[in-house]
Order: structure tokens, then C-alpha cells, then sequence
């Protein structure tokens, strides 16, 4: 019977820096679902007459906004564990899911910055 071996063995702050990073990721979805509904108040302006507002990209830069981060967490978490359990090195996951957080922040806020009012030619 084979069996398999591992020739090394995972460091434990691997464990630790893995769980404390997961943590941090969580956390920042809470912040940037906070935030990114925020972004929906940037519909104010538009009442002013001689002004145009895309709410097409304001609605999409909010959803990006706030949709990215959260499949970002369970994908990253459930990738994290997965690689826990397998013996992998797994600390940079949730690394990673955070600039994806991040990234995902930015792009729907760059979306709602364009569709926000610009004034109307001749006014």
C-alpha cells in the first residue's frame, strides 16, 4: 500500500498567518460593503437641474463595488481552507483576496466617478 509522505512539513505560523489574514478579510468586506453603499448617495447631485448623471454606470460601479467583495470572500475562504487541509502553504490566499477586494472596490468606484454629473454644454 502507498502511502503519500511529505518530505517537509508546514510551518506553523502558516496556520496562524493564515487564520489572522482570513480574518483581516472578512473584515474588510464588512468595511467595503459599508462603503460601497455609500457610493448609491452619489445620486444627489443628479437633482440639480443643467446636470446629467449615467445612472447605468453609477448602478454598475455600485454593484462592482459591493458584489466583488463578497464572492471575493468566499471564494478566497474556501480556497484558503482547502489548502489548509491539504498541507499546502496557504497564507498568501487571503493575501490575495484582499487586492481583489480592493481592486474591486476601485474599479465600481472609477465607474461611479464617470457617471457622476457633468454639467450640459450651453447651459
Amino acid at each position: 500500500m502507498l502511502r503519500r509522505t511529505s518530505t517537509t512539513a508546514r510551518p506553523e505560523w502558516d496556520i496562524v498567518a493564515s487564520i489572522i489574514l482570513q480574518v483581516l478579510l472578512a473584515m474588510s468586506v464588512g468595511l467595503t460593503l459599508l462603503v460601497g453603499s455609500m457610493l448609491g448617495l452619489s445620486t444627489i447631485p443628479c437633482i440639480e437641474v443643467g446636470r446629467y448623471c449615467n445612472f447605468a454606470l453609477i448602478g454598475l460601479g455600485t454593484g462592482i463595488a459591493l458584489w466583488v467583495p463578497i464572492a471575493a470572500v468566499v471564494v478566497f475562504t474556501v480556497w484558503t481552507i482547502r489548502r489548509l487541509v491539504t498541507g499546502r502553504m496557504a497564507w498568501w490566499v487571503p493575501v490575495v483576496g484582499l487586492l481583489i477586494c480592493a481592486a474591486g472596490y476601485g474599479a465600481g468606484s472609477v465607474f461611479v466617478t464617470i457617471g457622476m454629473p457633468m454639467p450640459l454644454m450651453g447651459g
